[in-house]
């Protein structure tokens, strides 16, 4: 049997899902959109996905499922949104992958640029070796998520340290604060969400980890509040040392090689953007294969998905992932797109998810009894309707920075259509609601 996950562990996987390839990817996006707003921006973000899924912390204190949130979501919701979420879940999971892939294979780029014209190769190569990271196990992924975190907060420390000291206020003297006014931070959160999408994956972890319905809370938490810390600084540092036409657009390994050494500018590529890339990557797979495995054993994908090798590998799922995930990659699209194209959907679900949720104190008493978060029914509904509206929030702010709304729309619309055919044309036997039924008496 594999050790449990420690809390320590679960921040390091909640952590290096934050701070990994969205930041690293998107922010010179973000500031070409908001200049020095990009704090802002990231600030506000960091906000809202956090009021999205405030639910999954509270729901997982209550109830200790493996499957992770689809687990939660099948128990409370009907069948037909629980395919749709299944649907989204895939979805998301494809775009996540794809988009660490590909900013990985960036990174390289700037330290060997014969690689510059091979980055579709270079992105399903590391996304395999991201998968063969995972076979060794959860605990050997989470020290190498652990090893990695130390190189990326020392390097990530020297950007900021840098972008300090080179802090040159006369560079964008004259400058607004928000470049492109209201409507350039609405762009740039949309966006900077996806950089904040990564600390509800712990709750993916279920029994994996030690004391679950204590810990996953709490790392949910914690790794949210240490990575909005970590994105604050990186922010402020990339953009008060240049003028906002010197670094928009850029990632940060250029903005780095602006304000470092040669040497630590290397150091920062490798040991901050490629290890924080890394762990995301890992920390995607490690998270997204339960969730699938639970898909697969309740009849939203085929059985062959659920089956693990004679050491408990799950090598078909992560086969899956992997082949997912190189879909965006070869089709070459837009990263900025494919993260609002993922996300969309997600936030419409959420909203549904959430108002079912509104009666799991009545549905579900004795669990709800037994809780260790001490949250009064009413505080708890109350934290459920701001969550529904920050989903709504999110996801007109989705909607309006996307390029192509027509496939936004369609994606959406396949995505409910996929839990509709499902429900009626599969077998679906949902292995959650036999593990805890409403109301189940003493």
């Amino acid at each position: 049997m594999q050790k449990k996950l420690s809390l320590f562990d679960l921040i390091s996987i909640g952590v290096g899902c934050i701070v990994g390839s969205g930041i690293f990817a998107l922010l010179g996006v973000g500031i070409a959109f908001t200049g020095r707003g990009i704090v802002a921006a990231l600030f506000l973000a960091m906000f809202l996905c956090v009021l999205q899924s405030i639910s999954l912390p509270m729901l997982t204190n209550i109830f200790e499922l493996d499957g992770g949130d689809y687990a939660i979501n099948s128990l409370i919701v009907p069948k037909v949104i629980s395919g749709a979420n299944v649907g989204r879940d895939i979805l998301f999971r494809a775009g996540s992958l794809a988009v660490g892939g590909l900013a990985i294979a960036q990174y390289l780029a700037l330290l060997f640029p014969s690689l510059t014209d091979h980055s579709k190769a270079v992105a399903l190569v590391v996304l395999a070796l991201g998968s063969l990271c995972v076979f060794a196990g959860d605990k050997v992924a989470a020290r190498v998520q652990n090893v990695m975190c130390i190189f990326m907060y020392a390097a990530l420390v020297l950007f900021v340290f840098y972008g300090l000291t080179n802090m040159n206020p006369s560079a964008y003297a004259g400058e607004p604060f928000l470049i492109q006014g209201a409507s350039g931070l609405v762009m740039a959160t949309a966006l900077m969400s996806y950089t904040c999408n990564g600390f509800q994956y712990v709750v993916n972890m279920g029994k994996a980890a030690d004391k679950p319905t204590r810990n996953i809370p709490l790392a949910f938490c914690l790794s949210a509040l240490v990575g909005a810390a970590i994105y604050a600084l990186i922010g402020f540092a990339a953009t008060h040392a240049f003028s906002y036409g010197d670094i928009a657009g850029k990632n940060l390994g250029d903005i780095a090689e602006m304000m470092m050494p040669s040497s630590l500018s290397k150091f920062f590529v490798i040991g901050g953007a490629l290890f924080a890339l890394g762990t995301s990557l890992v920390g995607a797979l490690i998270s997204a294969y339960r969730p699938l495995m639970a898909c697969a054993r309740d009849g939203w994908l085929p059985a062959v998905f659920n089956k693990t090798t004679k050491n408990g590998t799950p090598t078909y799922v992560l086969v899956l992932l992997f082949l997912l995930g190189a879909v965006p990659i070869l089709l070459g699209l837009d990263l900025g797109d494919v993260a609002t194209i993922c996300l969309f959907p997600g936030a419409i679900v959420k909203i549904i998810v959430n108002l079912y949720a509104l009666n799991v104190p009545k549905r579900f008493r004795k669990e709800w009894d037994s809780r260790t978060m001490r949250v009064s029914v009413n505080l708890y509904k109350v934290l459920l309707l701001i969550s529904c509206g920050a989903s709504v929030v999110l996801g007109v702010f989705y909607f309006i920075s996307n390029n192509l709304k027509g496939i936004m729309i369609g994606v959406t619309v396949a995505v409910f259509v996929y839990g509709i055919l499902c429900t009626k044309c599969g077998h679906i036997d949902i292995a959650a609601q036999k593990e805890y039924v409403e109301n189940k008496p003493e």
